[in-house]
């Protein structure tokens, strides 16, 4: 920067926005906004991720390659001698409730303090800080380790596999390597007594292997993998968290791209406000011109103004993302936990990187908003703008080649979204929705060009209001743009979201057809953890007035060596599947033997068709299956394969279930039923029981809870849009303080110049509403067909709520009229005589 171009920044811009702060501060707030909304998805997904890989980190230490699986401990001396290993050490892993303490849970790490210490990443200590007590860890079952926040708390009572135990943080857990933080559920104690405790005697979930040559560890790996079953893992331990990377990836993604909605808004009003000044101090830059200013110097004074702003703002966002990030992480990891892992997000930190990206963003989205505005300042004629007269005159839009290269926008978004539709890439939706954007923003000039004609017959006041509209268009343009994207973005996610609630609604009245469901209630937490006591089954079967019992378990198996759901399956207590594709008569193969069905989010991940045939590991060897059919399921988007438990038998020996349903003769004894179940089974743990319309609710209630998030974002986007509205207005009752000083002269009251403000104000949030309603429309089809498609592998039904589309106006023009408050006030008050003055 030269000595003649910081004077110019500082008198031109510092010293004017000092003087004249409106525009700058809300500029800065734009991008603060913005960069906050999106720092905080960023600081929350990463959050969720950390969550678990710390406790994958905690457990594998810096373990080369893990064994994992549900195996017998008979089997770690045959891994411990295999070629190669040099150390290696047995672990069994398990997740318990605290009754005590609704919605808390442990994991729980059984370790082998005799094996496996170079592996190690945790300290076990005694509370004040003393060495690790051997005698006793191993002499006292009650014995464990947590983190000093859990050993506050006392004795614990935890509920494991139905069975209710009391523990005593004697120890505390703490992590001695930087790069794994102590994550404060996670809870240690001897082997043999986590075995007890979690119903694993003799069984271990894991052995970590350190290896003579880590580069040579995938030979190690083929050496253990002949000594263990077919259905035990056996790789890297860091596999585990990419797994879980990936399947979270769609989401976080989605997330991120719905976080940006904000910033595209924040960029709109940048770019309105940048103008505005463009507009106001045109006499000035004509000076400046005609003074020797080269028109590089005064595009790099805005730029450097947009710099400026977008520096200060995103150091704003970056202190507003913290709080912003607390508040989402609930709902991001409820949402994550119901889909994917248990994962518990209870602080969120900020690293150099993530401030690092906040920075970019902001001071990226200003200099892209300011860049038009600075070319436009650039350009100005010092003949023509010294010249005194009206400011907006000098300012008209060419609306009809805009409306062009709008439509050819559209073209190209229809084109780009059938690509996407037909598997051409991924990420093309995406490309989709900002081609429709940005046509929509080019259309928006002629269009409301085009809807103001239509008051040249109303109220003098409507019909001038509307004219006034036309002649600032250069400025509402991008105003009604703005609030127009915020709400497309909100019908259309409100209309996928209502279509994705109706598809599985209507899912649902197939697939759960049995009149009472019963599980553990602490499934409902920590996920498909617990089973049912196995006299349950007997139970129900040997009750008169139950009709039909439908089992259900799930359980992960290697397919192809990548990790799978299996949902096995007995009885009647599932409807029909829905098929979407299926070998013929697939409905009676699905219980013959080597035959099951994959989920339609399977069947998309993994390229699966009807009539493949599927290899999965079990205890007995590699199992060949046959797909009868694709199926619609909305169980999980990571996908689903399902077998009938005859088929499961005969490779697995497991009669473990997660659930039962049960369907009745009577369906007024279903009540009594279920309370027969739980005095019969009392002493066996506390369950979870749902009649059939009580679990559709629960149903409904975790699909909202899903979506919190989103509907947290877009209502943040529609209030910076509101801002807009605001900002708009203010600029535009500056610019006509002569035009209005002409109206209070001929006799127009303070009344009837607020309505007017009022009035246009009204109609940019008409033209918002009836523009973003239609787009949304629009961008509905792009989200539920392709994007919806493209990373989660659901076909989902598009219907649309009418209602929230026909109130979309109803809401949107007060928002808008509310916003005009200030500015018609400001206008209100100008002097006739002051604003004519210069005449």
């Amino acid at each position: 920067m030269t000595p003649r171009f910081g004077a110019l920044f500082y008198r031109f811009i510092l010293r004017t926005a000092v003087r004249q702060p409106l525009l700058p501060i809300l500029n800065i707030l734009s991008i603060s906004v913005g960069v906050a909304v999106f720092l905080a998805i960023q600081m929350a997904n990463t959050g969720a991720l950390s969550s678990f890989k710390n406790a994958v980190g905690l457990v594998a230490g810096t373990a080369h390659l893990e064994v994992r699986g549900d195996f017998s401990e008979a089997l770690f001396p045959a891994v411990q001698a295999a070629k190669g290993v040099v150390s290696a050490t047995p672990l069994v892993e398990g997740i318990v409730t605290l009754p005590d303490q609704p919605g808390e849970y442990l994991r729980v790490l059984g370790v082998d303090p005799f094996t496996g210490e170079s592996m190690r990443v945790f300290r076990i200590a005694t509370p004040n800080g003393g060495d690790f007590d051997a005698e006793g860890w191993l002499s006292d079952p009650q014995a464990i380790a947590v983190s000093k926040e859990i050993a506050n708390r006392g004795a614990l009572t935890v509920l494991s596999d139905g069975a209710t135990f009391t523990l005593q943080p004697r120890f505390i857990l703490e992590a001695t390597d930087a790069a794994v933080s102590s994550e404060p559920r996670i809870a240690a104690m001897d082997i043999g007594w986590a075995q007890e405790l979690l119903g694993k005697r003799g069984r271990l979930t894991s052995i970590q292997v350190q290896v003579e040559d880590p580069l040579r560890a995938q030979e190690v790996a083929s050496a253990i993998k002949q000594v263990v079953p077919h259905d035990v893992f056996v790789g890297s331990p860091a596999r585990r968290g990419a797994e879980v990377e990936n399947m979270l990836a769609a989401f976080q993604l989605n997330l991120t791209a719905l976080s940006l909605v904000s910033m595209v808004v924040g960029i709109f009003l940048i770019y309105n406000s940048l103008s505005a000044t463009v507009v106001r101090r045109r006499v000035e830059i004509g000076i400046l011109r005609a003074s020797g200013a080269t028109k590089l110097e005064v595009a790099a004074l805005f730029l450097a103004e947009a710099i400026f702003c977008g520096l200060l703002g995103s150091f704003l966002g970056i202190v507003l993302a913290v709080p912003l990030a607390q508040a989402l992480a609930a709902p991001v990891s409820q949402t994550v936990s119901t889909l994917y892992t248990l994962v518990t997000l209870d602080r969120v930190s900020l690293t150099g990187a993530q401030i690092g990206v906040a920075f970019f963003v902001g001071i990226g989205a200003s200099l892209l908003a300011a860049w038009r505005p600075s070319a436009e300042a650039s350009s100005c004629d010092p003949a023509s703008v010294l010249h005194r007269g009206s400011v907006m005159d000098s300012f008209q839009m060419r609306t009809r080649s805009w409306g062009l290269w709008g439509l050819a926008a559209l073209v190209a978004a229809g084109g780009s979204s059938w690509w996407a539709w037909q598997g051409g890439g991924r990420f093309m939706g995406f490309a989709s929705v900002a081609l429709l954007v940005a046509g929509v923003t080019l259309l928006v000039p002629i269009t409301v060009q085009g809807s103001m004609r239509l008051f040249d017959r109303a109220h003098w006041i409507v019909r001038l209001a509307a004219q006034q509209l036309v002649r600032a268009l250069h400025r509402n343009t991008v105003t009604i743009a703005a609030l127009a994207v915020a709400v497309a973005m909100t019908v259309s996610v409100s209309v996928m979201v209502y279509s994705f609630r109706a598809s599985v609604m209507k899912w649902l009245e197939t697939t759960l057809v049995a009149d009472l469901f019963i599980a553990p209630a602490a499934n409902e937490i920590i996920g498909l953890q617990s089973f049912l006591p196995p006299q349950t089954v007997e139970w129900a079967r040997a009750d008169s007035r139950i009709s039909d019992v439908g089992t259900f378990r799930e359980l992960t198996v290697l397919c192809d060596n990548t990790s799978v759901s299996l949902a096995v399956l007995e009885g009647g207590g599932r409807g029909p599947f829905a098929y979407l594709t299926s070998l013929p008569n697939a409905a009676a193969l699905f219980h013959q033997p080597g035959y099951l069905v994959a989920s339609e989010s399977f069947a998309n991940r993994h390229g699966t068709r009807a009539g493949d045939h599927l290899e999965l590991a079990s205890p007995a060897g590699p199992q060949t299956f046959i797909v009868a059919g694709i199926i619609k399921d909305f169980t999980r988007d990571s996908g689903l394969l399902l077998m009938d438990r005859r088929n499961f038998r005969k490779a697995w020996s497991d009669e473990r279930i997660h659930s039962l349903a049960l369907t009745v003769h009577d369906p007024a004894e279903v009540a009594t039923i279920a309370e027969d179940f739980r005095a019969s089974f009392a002493s066996a743990g506390a369950f979870a029981i749902y009649t059939n319309s009580d679990l559709r609710k629960r149903v409904v209630e975790i699909f909202d809870q899903t979506f919190a998030v989103t509907s947290i974002l877009r209502s943040i986007a529609v209030i910076v849009a509101v801002a807009g509205v605001f900002l708009s207005l203010t600029t535009l009752v500056l610019e006509r303080e002569r035009e209005v000083g002409v109206l209070r002269s001929q006799g127009a009251s303070p009344g009837q110049v607020r309505t007017l403000v009022f009035v246009e104000a009204g109609l940019v949030g008409l033209m918002a509403s009836v523009i973003g309603v239609i787009a949304g429309a629009f961008m509905a089809m792009i989200l539920t067909w392709v994007i919806n498609k493209a990373f989660f592998g659901w076909t989902i039904d598009l219907r649309y709520p009418w209602s929230v589309l026909l109130l979309t106006p109803f809401w949107m023009i007060p928002a808008a009229v509310l916003a005009a408050w200030g500015p018609a006030a400001r206008a209100a008050k100008i002097s006739p005589a002051v604003a004519l003055r210069s005449e």
